[in-house]
């Protein structure tokens, strides 16, 4: 959709709806795409603009603020699917260096000393690529804490690898 040079505008001055819909969203300061979502705020907020002209100024207000924080959570769950499919390939040159005889031994007194569900997210999520939020569900664990676990676990084996 084209959007007008006075809508941009207007959108761009008007910041804060589109910082209040990324706060509804929870999508904090520090976050680290935070400015790209606050343009994309704004272009959606532009577009809305543009898109309902013979509107009230306070219908599209907050038909905007509505449609940004559902474009937002939306660019949120695309971000954190992104994010599931490149671990795997992350760690794909550590699991490379499992080919040296050493490594190989090294790894499998590591496997004994893990606990059932460290070897689990190993093997299932390390090795096989299936997603931490898959493994939540079927664990019935939080996913923040199966990736604090993966991240120690990873931690662990990189330092016991490079001994």
């Amino acid at each position: 959709m084209k959007i007008s040079k006075e809508a941009f505008l207007r959108a761009w001055q008007n910041q804060k709806l589109v910082r209040g819909a990324l706060k509804s969203a929870h999508v904090r300061l520090d976050y680290t795409n935070y400015e790209d979502f606050l343009l994309e705020g704004i272009i959606v907020y532009a577009e809305m603009l543009t898109k309902f002209t013979d509107m009230k100024q306070m219908e599209v207000d907050r038909l905007s603020f509505r449609k940004i924080i559902w474009h937002t959570i939306d660019l949120l769950r695309k971000d954190k699917q992104v994010a599931e499919l490149e671990v795997p390939a992350e760690i794909s040159g550590q699991i490379e260096q499992l080919n040296n005889w050493d490594n190989q031994l090294i790894l499998a007194q590591e496997l004994t000393e893990m606990s059932q569900l460290e070897r689990m997210l190993f093997f299932n999520h390390l090795i096989e690529g299936q997603t931490i939020s898959a493994l939540a569900r079927q664990t019935g664990i939080s996913r923040v804490q199966l990736q604090r676990l993966k991240h120690n676990l990873l931690a662990h084996l990189r330092e016991v690898l490079e001994r």
